[in-house]
């Protein structure tokens, strides 16, 4: 769903209940039983509950209601706030209705309320349940409502109240414009943060319940441009895992068109936030974190998001890229010529770790760290076992945090052997900084068949994946 700026502001309110009633407007519509359908008049009182799962402050000028009728499959009305009184209409923008009938006796309708900048397109049915598109944002919605047509004469007027809701722990985040680095062609951003769900809005049956999917906990939320208090900004919308004191973890990734794995990130976290069934944040003071992520895990490091490359400013090469190779204890590039390194400092001293002096905030990630990337016993993360093909590249893993959602690509960039590289497009081969033996170190390995952590010669040519605290 395309994203759009927003033309109102969505807050929490922290308060008291809201309720507005929404004036009547003559509108025809077709009609079964004797009712003229040429006067029926809607009277449909539209209001807000539940404050604290994140309701609006106050309707706004072009904001929209659709209403759904029982037994309906091929028109609904939009109700759309002026900034006075509401308008009703069809899905077409006009008064007639086509297609809609009505109960003289009353049967149910369910109604859904979405900002524009989450919904962008006007409902359609689809096999069994009104839809607008996949929709992962938020919205309020009210089931299975009673409505009533009375007769004054000539005048049929339907009469309904709707109390609109928010999903139940249903949570927002907001980042501002200034936090964060302009996108370029092809990027977008999502949120990861743990404690949080994804939801999406699935559709609604005529005059029935209203569907939602979850997503898996910590699943990066997707951005929706918008307003707050006069700042534009990213929103984001998930549902808490449950109430509670938590100690929050927010990542702002920036990734590329592919969706595959992130190119950057920026972090945030609110320690010791007490939640019962909401929660509003609007983060500031975010860190760059440059071309370095966390998965998610408790003691891991920032991992960077491609492999080392010295030539290029920022020395971290695209995710797609093999990047440089080294021989294990060199800091610069692989020559054939040079001699085997044979300390057996463990880790790996700072003076022969390529990460290290490329950056001193970096290093060679040491055998455990690896291993806890690759370990079946690992709860937190996951390798993705198949192969993976992303855009030109031959091959490579991909590995998901199953704590915070965020991936890692590693390209089958091979290794070198006397002068001649091997396997490229096959398999991949990173140093670890410890682990080491006369002759041999170790090695994150990584093939179409799986995932390990074995000992080289440590004259191969072989990829850099810094990490850093």
């Amino acid at each position: 769903m395309e994203e759009r700026t927003m033309k109102k502001t969505l807050l929490f309110a922290a308060a008291a209940v809201l309720a507005l009633a929404a004036c009547s407007k003559e509108s025809p519509v077709k009609e079964e039983s004797a009712i003229d359908a040429s006067k029926i008049v809607f009277n449909i009182d539209v209001q807000n509950a539940d404050a604290t799962k994140g309701v609006k402050t106050a309707w706004e000028n072009g904001d929209d209601v659709y209403v759904f009728f029982e037994d309906n499959t091929s028109q609904c009305v939009r109700m759309t706030y002026d900034g006075t009184t509401w308008t009703y209409t069809d899905l077409a923008g006009g008064t007639t209705f086509e297609g809609l009938t009505l109960s003289a006796s009353g049967k149910k309708l369910s109604a859904v309320y979405m900002p524009d900048l989450v919904c962008t397109t006007q409902p359609f049915y689809d096999t069994d349940k009104w839809t607008f598109g996949n929709v992962a944002g938020y919205y309020q919605r009210e089931e299975g409502v009673s409505y009533t047509v009375t007769s004054v004469g000539d005048v049929n007027t339907l009469n309904a109240t709707i109390i609109l809701t928010a999903p139940a722990n249903i949570s927002q985040i907001f980042i501002p414009d200034t936090e964060y680095a302009a996108r370029g062609s092809g990027e977008e951003y999502v949120l990861t943060a743990t404690h949080f769900i994804q939801f999406t809005f699935d559709g609604v049956a005529p005059g029935g319940a209203v569907s939602q999917g979850n997503i898996a906990n910590g699943f990066p939320l997707p951005a929706f441009e918008g307003l707050l208090g006069g700042e534009t900004g990213l929103y984001f919308w998930g549902i808490l895992e449950s109430a509670g004191t938590y100690d929050f973890d927010f990542q702002l990734v920036k990734r590329n068109s592919s969706k595959k794995y992130a190119i950057s990130s920026y972090s945030k976290s609110v320690t010791g936030k007490t939640v019962s069934g909401s929660f509003a944040a609007k983060l500031t003071g975010l860190t760059d974190n440059g071309n370095f992520v966390s998965l998610g895990y408790t003691g891991g490091p920032l991992w960077a998001t491609g492999n080392l490359k010295l030539a290029l400013a920022g020395k971290i090469a695209d995710p797609l890229e093999a990047g440089d190779y080294f021989m294990f204890g060199y800091t610069t590039t692989y020559n054939s010529s040079d001699t085997e390194y044979t300390g057996n400092e463990e880790p790996l001293s700072t003076e022969r770790d390529a990460a290290y002096q490329a950056n001193n905030a970096w290093r060679i990630p040491t055998y455990a760290q690896f291993d806890e990337l690759r370990s079946s016993s690992n709860t937190t993360t996951e390798w993705m076992t198949s192969w993976t093909t992303i855009g030109n590249e031959n091959g490579g893993c991909l590995i998901t945090s199953k704590a915070n959602g965020i991936s890692l690509f590693f390209a089958a960039a091979g290794f070198y052997n006397s002068g001649s590289l091997s396997y490229a497009g096959d398999s991949g081969y990173c140093w670890a900084s410890t682990g080491c033996a006369a002759g041999t170190c170790s090695n994150l390995y990584f093939y179409a068949g799986g995932i390990n952590t074995l000992s080289y010669y440590r004259y191969y040519g072989c990829s850099v994946r810094p990490v850093k605290n």
